[in-house]
């Protein structure tokens, strides 16, 4: 009898999962809440020009699994037009750089605590004093307040979020990945052309039988011989395997009885650190991107310099933001937004982790290895590269290669 699979989500992960099993003979069933694929890649056009409400860098010299996908499929990128940046602190607007020379001891000493990072498991014994807030971790390895501002500032491009709110060890993490934090800094972006979504329906193109939009599950429970998702329509739908791949903080909504200790349910419940979304507006003319750390935001202008993004989070007011960044507040009187905090199916933007949620993730996504027949298996689980698009597709794949015994 053939193996039957359902998916939870139709993101990147969930897709990658449900292709590579399919591919293997396996029945796949994916089930998306929303009316849409894709996750928290969502692009949108506007007069023309695209507008990317979510993810929207990939580092070509970084993701060979994101570069494989995109070639697989067709689909290219280019590079971001060289510009410069300019970073604002205490009403002053200087150059950016990240090879400003003043930055430099301060990365070499992030270097040295990279050597202890697993890039398989999210804490270990030798990195758990890292879980703490970025900020303090900063302020106890560099006495400068402006050079500490000046890489918070460059870091916010990653995090989306307040240095106080999340941990060390997660951003330290993504240095890892990069090889180093300089490189992180400077390593060159790529957009994807025709959208960071283009990738997503186009993985999805091949499961089109196999999709069912608009389907919420609200529960997993186990079975002698399997498993059953209960939608909130109270469709009972049974399979072998069940592979979550919604956002990391939905999966508090799930019902997950088997799951007795409480953790992961409520760091979900608190959510990440990540509670920025991308505020599109119409300039006056074009600007240089520009990044701030106090509040932490950024701006930047879109390829074709028709549209300007602002990224904050939803307690920075507009006009806090704007003036940090040295723009009109005028400017985003009319800003277009897709506001991740207050999508149901997402409750946050990428997944930057809180001091104390690495352990509990750690723990989600050891799950799968424990025991294939049920995973939690997303970007902002995954090991590697949490919360890119990378990420997703490791996660997806891993899952699936979980299960196939390989």
């Amino acid at each position: 009898m053939q193996q039957h699979a359902i998916i939870l989500g139709a993101g990147v992960a969930g897709l990658t999962a449900a292709s590579t099993l399919k591919d293997q003979g396996w029945a796949v069933s994916i089930l998306e809440a929303s009316d849409r694929v894709g996750g928290r890649t969502f692009t949108k056009t506007v007069e023309g020009h695209l507008e990317e409400q979510g993810a929207e860098f990939v580092h070509c010299d970084h993701h060979p699994r994101v570069m494989a996908a995109l070639h697989q499929h067709k689909i290219a990128v280019q590079a971001l037009p060289s510009t410069d940046t300019t970073w604002y602190w205490q009403g002053v607007a200087a150059p950016a750089d990240p090879l400003d020379p003043s930055l430099q001891s301060l990365l070499a000493r992030i270097d040295q605590d990279l050597n202890l990072i697993d890039p398989n498991h999210w804490i270990t014994d030798r990195n758990q004093h890292l879980d703490r807030a970025f900020r303090a971790y900063l302020e106890a390895i560099e006495p400068s307040a402006a050079i500490r501002e000046k890489f918070l500032a460059w870091t916010g491009t990653l995090t989306g979020s307040d240095p106080s709110a999340f941990s060390a060890l997660g951003i330290l993490r993504d240095f890892k990945m990069f090889g180093s934090a300089k490189t992180a800094l400077e390593a060159e972006e790529h957009r994807i052309i025709g959208g960071t979504q283009s990738l997503a329906i186009a993985l999805a193109a091949p499961l089109t039988e196999n999709l069912q939009r608009l389907q919420r599950a609200v529960s997993v429970r186990r079975r002698p011989s399997g498993l059953d998702v209960i939608t909130a329509d109270h469709r009972v739908i049974s399979g072998d395997v069940v592979i979550v791949t919604i956002p990391f903080n939905t999966l508090h909504a799930l019902d997950l009885p088997f799951l007795t200790d409480p953790a992961l349910s409520q760091a979900s419940r608190r959510g990440h650190a990540n509670r920025s979304a991308k505020y599109w507006f119409d300039p006056t003319k074009p600007f240089e991107s520009r990044i701030s750390a106090s509040p932490t935001t950024l701006a930047f202008m879109d390829v074709t310099h028709t549209s300007g993004c602002i990224i904050k989070d939803d307690k920075t007011s507009s006009q806090t933001a704007a003036e940090a960044l040295g723009l009109l507040p005028d400017h985003l009187s009319s800003a277009r937004a897709h506001t991740w905090t207050g999508d149901v199916n997402a409750q946050g933007a990428w997944m930057t982790v809180r001091p104390g949620q690495a352990a509990v993730i750690d723990a989600a996504w050891a799950l799968g290895a424990i025991d294939p027949t049920f995973q939690i298996a997303n970007a902002d689980v995954s090991p590697v590269w949490s919360g890119w698009i990378e990420g997703a597709l490791y996660a997806g794949h891993c899952a699936a290669q979980r299960v196939l015994g390989d």
